[in-house]
């Protein structure tokens, strides 16, 4: 038992060296309206880094190094995988806000999406952020809906350009904290991003029937002279498994199946594939279809995270990929900066992510209970927060 005491307060203790190790690459800037010079092409705005208060910044070491800037423009940094040859570089990534009541299926969009976040809001409801890393290939999506603070919390660390119809006071406070007006675009207040589908209206509340795409936003973008283009290389989202190496086999054990429950509303359930080699996403106890494909949405990688509150700077959870997991803990400096997937020895580093598109799901505490992979509770072999 000292044993075991000793080892949880190691990883506790590296978990914090991690927090400090974390400095943001994205920009805290403000931009006032009318600021920008006018221009049919959308400009570039520089980013600062995110200091903490407290001691000096020495400079994280060699092990806990943020994941690395995406040197070479083959990489997605979003994926690991290499770009399509006709995908842009140089743009910032583009994050929808996309509704997930029951009412509001079935979505679009999710299924080319390279990212897929989720996370619980006000009664118990979750929302969606799908990340494109080229938002004007992006197909049909939505149904765009209002931003709340923990979807927000979630990829504020990505840098990406934001799309939303109406948002949270809450919400409202961290962009203007955290994001330049020029990389924010809520639909009710600048219109011609999104477009109605009037035919599903009429069996469907209206809130639930906007919807953008590639076309529809590259259009807004230019209207309102957002910020497209980062200053300097793209970070990567993970510390991805380079692409010509073999995919990375998880220490763990066995995940055929995957069960998060984020409240008594709304769960996620994920079936492997072996065939695919990707893992099949249900919930409300049905396949989650994207009305796009009319196929319910498949990932290649899961991140499971369990945290004691929005605000909360770590804590531990679960990679899987492959049919196989293991655990992981996750640390993020500030709310700005890049989310850290550490492995849980002594002496932690940045998890290696096999390359593909990840989903991730961020699950409060209290319902870790609920949690299992192939039927089992696995959760207390990462230890107490």
């Amino acid at each position: 038992m000292h044993k075991q005491m000793l080892g949880v307060f190691a990883v506790m203790g590296m978990a914090l060296l991690c927090l400090s190790a974390c400095v943001s690459a994205q920009s805290a800037l403000a931009v006032s309206p009318g600021s920008a010079p006018a221009s049919d092409a959308c400009e570039s705005l520089p980013s600062s880094p995110s200091v903490s208060d407290g001691a000096a910044q020495s400079g994280p070491p060699p092990a806990l190094r943020l994941p690395e800037a995406v040197a070479d423009p083959s990489a997605d940094p979003l994926t690991g995988l290499p770009r399509d040859e006709d995908a842009p570089a140089g743009t910032r990534p583009l994050a929808v806000l996309i509704d997930n009541l029951q009412a509001a299926l079935p979505q679009r969009g999710l299924q080319q999406a390279d990212l897929v976040f989720e996370a619980v809001t006000e009664g118990g409801v979750t929302r969606l952020v799908a990340v494109f890393s080229d938002y004007a290939a992006m197909p049909q999506t939505g149904p765009v809906c209002f931003a709340r603070e923990p979807q927000l919390r979630l990829t504020l660390g990505l840098d990406t350009l934001y799309l939303f119809a109406g948002a949270s006071p809450e919400a409202k406070e961290l962009l203007a904290q955290y994001r330049p007006e020029a990389a924010v675009l809520d639909a009710r207040d600048r219109t011609g991003a999104l477009s109605l589908d009037a035919q599903r209206s009429l069996s469907t509340a209206i809130e639930h029937c906007w919807f953008t795409d590639g076309e529809l936003f590259s259009a807004a973008a230019q209207r309102y002279e957002l910020a497209c283009v980062p200053e300097g290389a793209p970070r990567a989202a993970f510390q991805f498994v380079p692409p010509d190496q073999e995919p990375r086999r998880l220490s763990d054990g066995d995940a055929g199946e995957v069960y998060v429950r984020f409240s008594s509303y709304a769960n996620s359930a994920f079936t492997y594939d072996a065939d695919a080699g990707q893992y099949v996403k249900s919930q409300f106890g049905a396949p989650h279809i994207d009305e796009n494909t009319g196929e319910a949405v498949t990932f290649d990688n899961l991140l499971i995270l369990f945290s004691a509150g929005a605000d909360a700077a770590d804590g531990e959870g679960f990679y899987v990929c492959g049919s196989r997991y293991e655990a992981v803990r996750w640390a993020r400096e500030a709310p700005d900066a890049p989310l850290c997937v550490l492995t849980t020895d002594e002496n932690p580093t940045l998890a290696a992510i096999n390359p593909g598109r990840t989903y991730v799901a961020m699950v409060g505490r209290e319902l870790s209970a609920y949690f299992r992979i192939d039927g089992s509770a696995v959760l207390s072999s990462v230890g107490e927060p």
